[in-house]
C-alpha cells in the first residue's frame, strides 16, 4: 500500500506582521532624517548662542548652558533613535521567522540556516555578510510561485529585488561609514562639516535600502498569502 506523506502545516497570517515591519521601518527611516539634517542646524544655533555679545552680565555662563543643553539634547535624540532603529528591527525579525516558519511548510527541501540565525546571523561578526540575506533569499525561493524547483535550496535563483537591498544596506551600514571614518582619520578632519557629508552619504543608501527592504516584505507577504488563500479555497483580498 502507497503511504502519502502528511499534509503540510497550514501558512499562518503574515499579512498583519508585514503592516507593522514596514510602518516601523518608515519610522526608522524617517528618524535618520531627522538625524542627519537637524544635527547640524541644532548645534549652529547653539554655537551662535554662546557666542553671542547680548547678554554680558551672564556671557561667561552661555558656554557651560550651552554645553549642557547640547549634551541634554543629543542623548535625548540619541535614545530616541536607538529605540526607533531597536522597534523596527524587531518588527522585522518578528515578521521574517514567521515568514521562515511558512516557507518551511511551503517546501520538503531543507533551507541552509537554523531558525536561531534569524537573529544570531546579524550579530555574528563577519557571517553577518550573508547570513541574513541566504536566509531571506530560502525564504523567497520557498515563497515564490511554484516554490523551491531544485533538490538544493542555494542553487536556486536569486531575487534582484534582494540582491539590491542587500547592497545598498551593506554600503549604508558597513562600508560608506567605515571609509568614511578611516578619510577623515588620514586626513584629520573632524569637523562638524565633514562628519555631516559623511552622514549625508550614508544615509541615502540607507534610505534606497530601507525603501528596498519594504518590497521585499511586502513581496514574500503577498506570495505567502495567496498560497494560504489558495491552499484554504478562498479569494485572496
Amino acid at each position: 500500500m502507497r503511504l502519502h506523506p502528511p499534509p503540510p502545516r497550514p501558512l499562518r497570517p503574515l499579512r498583519e506582521f508585514a503592516v507593522v515591519a514596514v510602518t516601523a521601518l518608515g519610522a526608522a527611516a524617517l528618524a535618520e532624517i531627522v538625524w542627519v539634517l537637524a544635527g547640524p542646524g541644532l548645534t549652529s544655533v547653539l554655537d551662535r548662542m554662546s557666542e553671542g555679545p547680548s547678554l554680558r552680565s551672564v556671557e561667561d555662563l552661555l558656554p557651560a548652558v550651552t554645553f549642557l543643553v547640547r549634551t541634554l539634547g543629543t542623548s535625548v535624540a540619541v535614545v530616541w533613535l536607538f529605540l526607533i532603529r531597536a522597534v523596527a528591527a524587531i518588527a522585522f525579525l518578528v515578521w521574517l521567522f514567521r515568514a521562515r516558519v511558512n516557507a518551511e511548510s511551503l517546501t520538503p527541501v531543507p533551507h541552509r540556516w537554523f531558525r536561531i540565525l534569524i537573529v544570531l546571523g546579524w550579530i555574528l561578526p563577519v557571517v553577518n555578510w550573508w547570513i541574513p540575506k541566504q536566509i531571506v533569499d530560502d525564504v523567497w525561493a520557498s515563497s515564490r510561485p511554484g516554490g523551491v524547483r531544485g533538490e538544493h535550496i542555494g542553487r536556486e535563483a536569486h531575487s534582484e529585488l534582494i540582491w539590491s537591498w542587500w547592497v545598498l544596506w551593506l554600503l549604508g551600514t558597513w562600508v560608506l561609514p567605515l571609509v568614511g571614518a578611516l578619510l577623515l582619520a588620514a586626513v584629520g578632519r573632524n569637523s562638524s562639516d565633514g562628519v555631516f557629508w559623511l552622514d549625508v552619504f550614508t544615509l541615502v543608501p540607507s534610505l534606497a535600502a530601507a525603501v528596498l527592504e519594504g518590497k521585499v516584505i511586502l513581496r514574500i507577504t503577498e506570495a505567502q498569502e495567496g498560497r494560504r488563500a489558495w491552499a484554504a479555497g478562498i479569494s485572496p483580498p
